[in-house]
């Protein structure tokens, strides 16, 4: 999938009353995560893992951590794939709070 867009968000929101749609945009405006942004350290600090770390990726995190991006293969590999997961980490936070705010 690609990017989550605003009007992705805005279509998800519409279905809500309007003090909620208030605190779904506060809620998903603190977690999600802007896709140059997590380019950016995947490329400075790829090999470490922080692109993972901030996707919720632990495992893989870990795994670049303690073996420098697989020799640098997974850090070469992301920073091809990192806008595409950072599409997909903020479409599913922003369904999880959708779900949330609606059965609440």
């Amino acid at each position: 999938m690609s990017e989550f867009t605003p009007f992705e968000q805005q279509k998800l929101s519409k279905q809500l009353k309007t003090k909620d749609q208030m605190l779904f945009n506060s809620q998903f405006d603190s977690v999600k995560q802007n896709p140059n942004t997590v380019l950016i350290l995947s490329v400075i600090f790829g090999t470490l893992g922080v692109d993972r770390f901030m996707l919720g990726d632990m495992g893989l995190g870990l795994l670049k951590l303690f073996t420098f991006g697989c020799c640098g293969v997974l850090w070469l590999i992301d920073i091809f794939t990192t806008k595409e997961r950072t599409g997909e980490f903020n479409r599913k936070k922003a369904t999880e709070i959708f779900q949330s705010i609606k059965h609440s």
